[in-house]
């Protein structure tokens, strides 16, 4: 089970530096407020991790005298989160019978595993929505 912990912390990670710049500090905030017993040095390396795959950019900038670390999500990071969730909602699904949700619109891209989705009818609504934006 730790394998999957750590893969959700991984896509929450991602999911945290989509909207912006983020510090190590950052994260570790955001993730202990969803109760994942994150230590910093075991942080580092989930991020040296996912900035060595392309999916984070790192950028290293001086504050005063000291460096200050954030990372941001690439384009192609972009693209990983959405398939991870897609993955991760499907394997919800699959284990608890519930209904797979569209991709966010925000995300950008198009729902094109919708047939993986059993949603209700209401989701050709919710496409249109997206069309008319």
């Amino acid at each position: 089970m730790r394998a999957i912990e750590s893969a959700a912390i991984r896509v929450h990670i991602v999911g945290i530096a989509l909207d912006s710049d983020v510090t190590e500090k950052h994260l570790l905030e955001e993730l202990r407020r969803r109760d994942y017993r994150v230590q910093p040095s075991d942080l580092r390396l989930a991020l040296d991790d996912i900035v060595r795959k392309g999916i984070l950019v790192q950028h290293d900038t001086m504050r005063g005298c000291r460096n200050r670390r954030t990372y941001e999500a690439t384009p192609a990071g972009r693209m990983a989160w959405a398939e991870e969730c897609r993955a991760l909602s499907k394997l919800t699904h699959e284990v608890f019978g519930t209904h797979l949700p569209p991709l966010p619109p925000e995300v950008g891209l198009d729902d094109s595993q919708a047939w993986l989705s059993t949603a209700g009818p209401d989701i050709e609504d919710l496409r249109a929505d997206v069309d008319d934006q």
